[in-house]
């Protein structure tokens, strides 16, 4: 695929951008971002621009070219529009938003401006913009100073492998001005909201545990893991039916409770041990906090919970999982948890309940790691990167926890998919394979995990 041209009117762009001459480059030594895509199909340094406060910018241009945007600008209107393949985004200079036409959406972000007589791109609007314009993740690591397209495979988007390095502008200073993002913390359902559920049973635990293995590097030392008892959750339910399908005749609350059905049944069979429990067989409305108290009350050592994706682009496809994190990977994995918790705004978790989550980071990563290969390895399904959102049942899930976007509602043939009882019995077989892999590394039967794959 021959990548999109830049057609900037450069007439008009030169004369606009030399009356923005006030807003420059503070000295210093210069500074570069990789920019890369994660299956190693070219990559490009750009310098960094910084305005005469020092915050930092990326020429946009230059990130346009090798991503393959087509990049359009209208000095008169100060407008700026951004188009790949059918998405095309409007941006105007100084405005913290930018407005898509195919979804009709505006999304906030930190606003392009004029530096150095270059357009200016703030490092973090790129992971919400460009994430937009291919349809998947883009994530700024500032750590790496890189920007990275995640999950892009390469007969989708062809990057500019001609421009491997790019002129960088003139010294800039060496350290950035952080950019600030938004994200979107879970708050706790209202006390009158139903609590309720079966009594908890005590759970026993290993007979003999210094059988049980700890993973390498596991935050606490001294933590030990086990997972006997599995709790999953089908997403919605009852007068919430989650995401409707494309005719609105499907909705999201059948498809997870017979994933979630079929995912019980494979659990058991896989491995007559252990004690799987569901916050909801059947057809019936049950509230997040509910969901969340019914595993912590039953001890469970896993959450898994099912849902189905949903976009206003009807091409958006494929899989994801989400662990918890306050900060959302992007702004679309932060919507993706607004949407789910449905409200925009809450409270933080408090710093003990942080320290809590925190010693479960690094389960849920592995344990979405596992489910993610079993996914790929048994379905050939597309996968959109593991994503990190305050969805409200995995920050109030004492325990190692998941969320499964199985896949795209939105998209005809991926609810075709959702339909297809062979097709979501594979992907329940895919998520009980995931879980029984993380069993066996975490109690230390890391010989049936090798075994398996």
């Amino acid at each position: 695929m021959t990548p999109l041209k830049i057609k900037p009117r450069l007439s008009v762009l030169a004369g606009a951008l030399s009356s923005f001459a006030a807003v420059g480059l503070c000295p210093g030594a210069q500074e570069s971002v990789l920019l890369k895509f994660a299956n190693g199909s070219g990559q490009a340094s750009v310098g960094v621009l910084h305005d005469i406060k020092g915050k930092a910018y990326l020429p946009l241009m230059e990130v346009a070219k090798f991503y393959g945007v087509d990049v359009q600008f209208d000095a008169q209107t100060r407008k700026v529009t951004l188009s790949k393949g059918k998405v095309r985004e409007n941006l105007a200079l100084s405005q913290p938003v930018f407005l898509t036409t195919d979804p009709d959406m505006s999304v906030p972000i930190d606003p392009v401006e004029v530096v150095s007589g270059q357009l200016g791109i703030p490092p973090d609007s790129v992971e919400d913009s460009f994430g937009t314009l291919l349809d998947n993740q883009v994530s700024y690591l500032q750590d790496q100073q890189a920007i990275v397209a995640g999950g892009v495979r390469a007969d989708e988007i062809q990057p500019d492998t001609q421009a491997r390095t790019m002129t960088a502008p003139t010294a800039v200073p060496a350290t950035p001005t952080a950019v600030e993002v938004t994200q979107v913390t879970p708050t706790a359902v209202p006390a009158s909201e139903e609590a309720g559920g079966p009594e908890a049973p005590t759970k026993e635990k290993p007979a003999d545990e210094k059988h049980v293995t700890r993973l390498e590097d596991e935050p606490p030392a001294n933590k030990v893991m086990w997972a006997r008892r599995i709790i999953i959750d089908a997403g919605h339910g009852g007068n919430d039916a989650g995401a409707p399908g494309r005719d609105h005749r499907y909705v999201e609350k059948e498809a997870t409770l017979d994933i979630a059905n079929k995912l019980v049944t494979y659990l058991k069979e896989m491995d007559p041990q252990l004690e799987v429990l569901m916050t909801r067989n059947a057809d019936y409305y049950i509230t997040l906090k509910y969901r969340t108290d019914y595993a912590n009350t039953h001890n469970g050592d896993l959450f898994v919970s099912i849902h189905c994706n949903s976009n206003p682009r009807k091409e958006a496809h494929g899989t994801e999982i989400y662990i918890y994190s306050a900060k959302a990977s992007n702004q679309w994995a932060a919507k993706a948890a607004e949407r789910e918790n449905g409200w925009k705004k809450g409270n933080k978790l408090t710093i003990f309940e942080e320290l809590k989550k925190d010693r479960y980071t690094y389960y849920s990563s592995k344990l979405a790691e596992m489910t993610e290969k079993r996914i790929e390895n048994r379905m050939g399904q597309h996968f959109r990167n593991i994503q990190k959102a305050p969805f409200y049942v995995l920050a109030y899930s004492d325990m190692p926890a998941i969320l499964v976007e199985t896949a795209f509602i939105s998209n005809q043939k991926e609810e075709n998919k959702l339909r297809d009882p062979y097709w979501k019995d594979n992907m329940a077989k895919a998520i009980a394979e995931g879980v029984i892999g993380y069993k066996d590394v975490v109690e230390g039967n890391s010989g049936n995990e090798q075994a398996r794959r």
